[in-house]
């Protein structure tokens, strides 16, 4: 799998904005999984197997992954992917006192200069984007 970068933030604006989706993307990816879960809800209380449930699935799932949502979706599951070199590299020069080696593998930092430097490290352009360390409100791993 890999460590993986996430922002902690919950906001939907500043999710779509690391997502680089348009405005709304959060509240529609919301209604679509709702939906979803709703069809197969139904589907096992009419009986339907689990193998013909997780085709229903697969096909629900897919039908998303070229819109939007599907790129929000895939970036609220595997955040900014797995750590470059260069940001296990920040991460590992600096473990915050009291905190042991494990802090590089599931860790995380509200820290605004070291969230700017993971972040430069992973090659995420914030200024790019629009965001401040900060809009963030700081970064896990795991």
């Amino acid at each position: 799998m890999g460590t993986r970068i996430y922002p902690t933030t919950r906001n939907a604006a500043i999710l779509e904005i690391l997502a680089e989706v348009p405005a709304g993307t959060h509240d529609s990816l919301t209604k679509i999984r709702l939906d979803n879960n709703a069809e197969i809800e139904r589907l096992q209380r009419e009986g339907l197997d689990w193998v013909a449930i997780d085709e229903v699935k697969f096909q629900q799932w897919k039908k998303f992954q070229l819109l939007p949502e599907g790129r929000l979706d895939g970036f609220l599951t595997f955040g900014w992917g797995k750590f470059t070199s260069a940001a296990y590299e920040e991460i590992r020069n600096n473990i915050p006192k009291g905190e042991d080696e494990d802090w590089i593998w599931n860790g995380g930092t509200t820290d605004v200069g070291l969230i700017d430097s993971i972040m430069e490290a992973q090659c995420v352009d914030l200024e790019r984007l629009g965001i401040n360390p900060e809009d963030m409100e700081g970064l896990c791993w795991g």
